[in-house]
């Protein structure tokens, strides 16, 4: 019975959610529903369902499917011990560090639950988000944009390569956009019914626990609202009431937030540190979302082709066809969580631009309202290709070359040639994760050394002799020995797990492909074992043989 609560819970916030805001958002009004936008949904639909599984699964992913199910299956047995048990372990697993999206995580398991753990079923979800959000964007624009940046502004929703890509991962980044989105036009049906703050803040919260930084975009919430002046005291005391329920539930969360970012022993001080995200300047920062927002993750269009779209921004920001609190607004949306996350890396670094995916409605927005200032339906026209040509490459790009790391791939090679008895070793070592997911039969596998940690003076914590009898110890035995080698520089960046193997095993094939290489080593015939781990190490490196 317990392991039937969250999807009760969730399906029911979502109906009194989605069906309040379809109400409003359809409420009677004097301007006709338009044909067009059909079509539009259908476009959205197929770019993304045509091409769900073009792209194998990356190691996030996998990693989104593995943490539903361990933190529904904890959840479940601490219900099991008793009911205070078990609710206070699902507070617990929520504000875990490290799960930065843990409600998706738990939704996606449920789904998996029906639907299967395949490839198309694990993506379905952000497919069905982004295409929710191409209609949802464009009954809410409509209302503050002329009604052709308003139909523009649809269109960039439904063929934006960055949506459409994570309208394609089995990651919350599609249902973070739908959920703003939601609360925005929760916040519209407010002006009538104050029942719209509670349904507001309801999405908040879902997008809250759904991705922590989704708290970089409350203040654009609030900005939202001050598009529209003379709000009734009933909004304003219903904005009140559901923000305070806000902060309620979201004070585990919130005290785990703060609590990463400042230090409070001895004074109020901010935390600063790596990370293991590069440490990315505002400005460039800035260049990457436009680059997204342009082209989408591609890199390989010319430099120029995020300036138009970024042009008719910057248009829509100073003269757009919208009106003047509209504009700051939207301008707000588009640009603060960009500062605040900008801001927080200066100390921590964080920045990826994916993280930011929830301010695109708010850029596209500008940048339709933007293109309506050009003068004559001709300029208009011809103003289109700039900005369409590098979103149609993305697209094209995304759906028909590797992009992701390529372990589909990987896993059937290996599966077509592999015999009982032979070793799979992983460089890096998480990566058995995905391959584990394509690789569906029993083998034994393990971790290659990891050479990269070193100490506070710079110098490597483990010296090449230890690592050759780590490797010596790994391999005693094996007649034969697979290497999934992905992103070595990472965990080996001087090469060593693949220069001993080359050293002392004859490489009987090589398989390369997107980001991963697979390789098959076998022992001579005249030997029957690897050399001993006291040999001289020269011995068991070739330093003359790089990858």
């Amino acid at each position: 019975m317990e392991s039937l609560l969250f999807p009760f819970l969730a399906g029911w916030g979502a109906s009194f959610g989605v069906g309040r805001m379809l109400r409003a958002l359809l409420r009677p009004s004097r301007r006709r529903p338009d044909p067009r936008l059909l079509l539009l949904l259908l476009l959205a639909f197929a770019l993304r369902a045509g091409s769900l599984t073009a792209q194998p699964l990356w190691r996030d992913e996998v990693d989104a499917l593995r943490f539903g199910r361990d933190l529904s299956t904890e959840i479940a047995e601490a219900f099991q011990r008793g009911g205070a048990a078990g609710w206070e372990r699902l507070a617990a697993l929520l504000t875990r560090p490290g799960f930065n999206g843990p409600l998706y995580f738990i939704g996606l398991f449920q789904w998996v639950r029906f639907a299967g753990d395949s490839e198309f079923a694990l993506r379905f979800p952000s497919l069905w988000f982004g295409v929710l959000s191409v209609a949802l964007g464009f009954a809410l624009f409509r209302r503050y944009l002329p009604p052709a940046a308003a139909r523009l502004t649809a269109w960039f929703f439904a063929i934006a390569p960055f949506l459409v890509w994570y309208g394609q991962e089995a990651k919350m980044y599609a249902l973070l956009v739908f959920l703003f989105l939601a609360a925005w036009g929760a916040q519209e049906a407010a002006r009538r019914d104050p029942l719209g703050w509670l349904e507001a803040f309801l999405w908040l919260l879902l997008g809250l626990y759904s991705h922590v930084l989704f708290a970089l975009f409350l203040p654009a919430f609030l900005a939202l609202a001050l598009i529209r002046r003379g709000w009734p005291w009933k909004a304003l005391a219903g904005m009140a009431v559901g923000g305070l329920l806000l902060l309620m539930a979201d004070l585990p969360l919130l005290r785990w937030q703060i609590g990463q970012v400042l230090q409070w022993d001895g004074g109020v001080r901010p935390v600063c540190g790596e990370t293991g995200f590069p440490r990315v300047a505002p400005l460039e920062g800035l260049g990457m979302l436009a680059w997204g927002a342009a082209v989408g993750v591609w890199g390989g269009f010319p430099d120029w082709g995020f300036l138009p779209l970024s042009g008719w921004m910057a248009l829509g920001i100073l003269a757009g066809r919208a009106s003047r609190r509209a504009r700051g607004a939207l301008a707000l949306w588009a640009l603060s969580p960009w500062a605040f996350l900008s801001l927080l890396s200066l100390c921590r670094p964080l920045f990826v631009e994916r993280y930011l995916i929830a301010s695109m409605p708010a850029g596209f927005a500008l940048a339709a309202a933007g293109w309506a200032r050009i003068p004559g339906r001709l300029g208009r026209a011809l103003a289109l290709a700039p900005v369409l040509a590098p979103m149609v490459m993305g697209l094209w790009a995304q759906a028909a070359m590797p992009i992701k790391s390529d372990f589909r791939s990987a896993a059937r090679v290996v599966a077509a040639y592999y015999q009982p008895g032979e070793l799979i070793l992983f460089h890096i070592g998480y990566v058995q994760h995905v391959f584990d997911y394509y690789f569906r039969q029993p083998y034994e596998g393990a971790w290659a050394p990891a050479t990269h940690f070193r100490t506070p003076e710079g110098t490597y914590r483990l010296g090449e002799a230890e690592i050759a009898a780590q490797m010596a110890a790994l391999t005693h035995g094996r007649r034969a020995v697979w290497l999934i080698y992905s992103e070595a520089p990472m965990w080996d960046d001087r090469d060593l797990v693949r220069r001993w193997l080359d050293a002392h095993y004859r490489l009987a094939g090589r398989w390369a492909f997107q980001l991963v290489e697979v390789r098959r080593y076998e022992l001579p015939k005249d030997d029957l074992a690897v050399p001993s781990p006291s040999a001289n190490f020269d011995h068991y490196f070739d330093r003359k043989n790089p990858l």
